[in-house]
């Protein structure tokens, strides 16, 4: 252990055996976010916090909440952000920062998880409520060393990705409500903010964290409402820019992990049956690639990588 392992460590940041995390960072990005939602989504946090400190089995002792703001002007007045401090308790620590420019998802993830000496990073959408035992059931899902990255499961719209019902291993996390190992986060560079701003950026990342080696698992027990607008048939309705980032990342992602099939598969039924967004993505990307922009493949892409039926992995239904 380091001199500053072992200061972070007698400070209480750090587990012992540096694999049953202790101690936690919250990551929360926002953008135009309301204060009443800020609360909704901090005070359902804090209650999480609480029964995760409470329960003898996690031994939680640490948490650091840090709201990063990539919104045109702050949505958070200094009057706010003391408030928010009051209202947590003293093994929950509240920090607002103000970016003073949209750096997406994937950059200002990276800005607030920077420097973490706690053991895992949660990232949480401000958009979301969390259950009052999801953050304990993150934890004990990771209890396991190999397991590097946990995702809780989503209402009202559940992601039909499919997971092992013992382990709860799974090709990807996604990064609504995403908790990471700070060591594993930071040695496979965090995400992806230069090919993957903001979409599929969570893809990304778990398929590079399962090819350093570590397990990316679904905590099912581990609820959280995350504020969706649904169509009249109860699914999720995807706005513009989902359409053409999503789609983007769906290319650059295939490209990273060598599935040019993928690739050709994608741009051939965008230009049969692509909306105007996705043709518009399809038209950078090729621009990428005439202009030698694209990401080389990883080596070993192959064996974490799974396109399937147009997922990132089988379905559960």
């Amino acid at each position: 252990m380091s001199a500053v392992e072992a200061v972070e460590s007698s400070a209480g940041w750090r587990s012992a055996d540096n694999q049953t995390p202790t101690s936690v960072r919250v990551a929360v990005v926002l953008y135009g976010n309301s204060l009443a939602d800020i609360w909704r989504c901090y005070r359902s946090l804090r209650q999480s916090v609480n029964a995760a400190v409470a329960d003898p089995d996690t031994v939680l002792n640490s948490v650091d909440i840090r709201f990063g703001d990539c919104s045109d002007h702050p949505v958070l007045s200094p009057a706010d952000v003391e408030a928010l401090r009051a209202a947590g308790e003293a093994h929950c620590r509240v920090d607002y920062r103000w970016f003073g420019r949209n750096l997406g998802h994937s950059a200002g993830s990276n800005a607030l998880a920077e420097g973490a000496p706690e053991d895992a990073v949660l990232f949480l959408n401000p958009d979301t409520y969390c259950s009052p035992l999801m953050l304990t059931r993150m934890l004990a899902a990771m209890r396991s060393p190999e397991t590097v990255a946990v995702d809780a499961r989503q209402i009202p719209c559940e992601h039909a990705k499919w997971y092992d019902p013992v382990t709860g291993v799974q090709s990807w996390a996604s990064g609504a409500c995403l908790l990471v190992r700070t060591p594993w986060f930071r040695d496979v560079g965090g995400f992806d903010a230069q090919t993957f701003p903001s979409y599929v950026n969570d893809v990304d990342l778990s398929w590079r964290l399962r090819l350093a080696g570590g397990t990316v698992a679904h905590a099912p027990g581990a609820v959280v409402f995350h504020d969706k607008r649904l169509d009249d048939k109860a699914g999720v309705r995807p706005t513009r820019i989902e359409f053409y980032a999503g789609l983007l990342g769906r290319l650059l992602l295939a490209t990273r992990y060598d599935r040019p099939d993928i690739v050709a598969e994608t741009i051939d039924i965008v230009g049969a049956h692509g909306n105007s967004e996705q043709k518009r993505a399809v038209a950078e990307f090729e621009r990428l690639r005439d202009a030698c922009l694209l990401p080389d493949p990883l080596p070993g892409a192959a064996s974490v990588a799974e396109f399937i039926d147009g997922e990132y992995g089988r379905r559960r239904y």
